[in-house]
């Protein structure tokens, strides 16, 4: 099966018409779009079901089930074919014709020229992609617990790959999409080569679908997401890794120093905890937890520390127990007692 053409080729002269209707059909910049959410967008064609069929089989010949933009623009490029009584052929792509109709739709400008390319070659994001779908994606992300077998299948140290989930998950949902997981597969086979890992993801690394978004909060850290935990479940996540700008003295690291939460206080979460753990497993997830953290008071850049670098990263205690560091925390900074990051990061857990 051939390469489709260049998306400038694709979409002639009306390239911001092309882009805006992308957009549209992916509004969270995920990079690709569902099958059923294409098939309900190009519906407002106006084509039948039997054309929309071939217009599918055509943008999406090796079965993958879902559009990147290449793809996509394709499936536009046949719906204007059609509804400009042409052949709906493959060598018709490169034809100029008018620009699809499927609505309304204020034209943007595309990507500067070079904007989407990408160090992970089609050939590889096809292998990836393959591996990705194999894992039961649910709405087209990952989480940890689905990454972390084909990770440590790598055998590489415990501390690369945290390093390397840290580093493939750009926008710090706690997920990894398919482009993100493609990052991972990619920096764990450079890896598994013996070359180092970047201290930060290169911009030829990082997906297209990825660039120009601002991290929610500096250093790369977002605020709480809605049920994620964000680091690989049973692969360190680089504890106690210094914040930029905040040294931190060997003897500060986590788990060094004598507990601070009372035995009142942890009777107090104790209760909480459980308030918490419907399903009484013994863990709280993101969705359950976000509603207390929320109503502490405290700006999303504390509250978002807290989760990620004191909850999230710690492993070997039971939860109530991160949830009772949490609340003294926060207990703490609504006493107006002033906590700078490295007095967090010395803060202890019971033995």
């Amino acid at each position: 099966m051939a390469a489709l053409p260049p998306l400038s080729k694709i979409a002639g002269s009306h390239a911001g018409i092309y882009e805006a209707y992308f957009l549209q059909a992916d509004p969270s910049g995920s990079g690709s779009v569902g099958a059923l959410d294409a098939a309900k967008f190009m519906k407002k064609s106006g084509l039948n079901d039997t054309v929309l069929s071939k217009v599918w089989d055509l943008s999406d010949p090796t079965g993958k089930g879902y559009l990147e933009k290449p793809g996509f623009y394709s499936a536009l490029k046949y719906i204007s074919l059609v509804q400009n009584g042409q052949e709906m052929i493959p060598s018709a792509l490169v034809n100029e014709t008018p620009p699809p109709n499927l609505g309304p739709v204020e034209p943007v400008a595309p990507p500067a020229a070079g904007a989407d390319q990408w160090d992970i070659k089609p050939a590889e994001k096809a292998n990836y992609d393959k591996v990705f779908d194999s894992l039961q994606p649910v709405t087209g992300l990952l989480s940890g617990d689905k990454v972390k077998p084909v990770l440590l299948n790598s055998k590489l140290p415990m501390d690369l790959l945290g390093k390397i989930w840290d580093l493939s998950d750009c926008d710090k949902d706690g997920y990894l999409d398919r482009d993100e997981f493609a990052v991972a597969m990619s920096l764990v086979y450079r890896a598994r080569e013996n070359n180092p890992l970047p201290p930060t993801l290169p911009p030829t690394m990082i997906p297209p679908s990825k660039r120009g978004k601002a991290p929610t909060l500096p250093g790369a850290i977002p605020v709480l997401p809605p049920g994620a935990v964000p680091v690989l479940p049973g692969v360190a996540g680089i504890p106690g890794a210094p914040v930029p700008g905040v040294a931190v003295p060997p003897a500060s690291q986590p788990g060094t120093g004598a507990w601070v939460v009372s035995a009142a206080e942890k009777i107090k979460t104790d209760a909480m905890f459980r308030n918490l753990d419907t399903d009484m497993d013994g863990l709280v997830s993101g969705v359950e937890i976000r509603d207390i953290f929320v109503q502490s008071g405290l700006n999303n850049v504390v509250l978002a520390h807290i989760w990620y670098e004191k909850i999230s990263y710690l492993t070997g205690h039971p939860l109530n127990i991160h949830y009772a560091r949490y609340y003294y925390y926060c207990s703490m900074i609504l006493q107006s007692i002033r906590l700078t990051i490295s007095q967090i990061n010395i803060l202890g857990t019971p033995k």
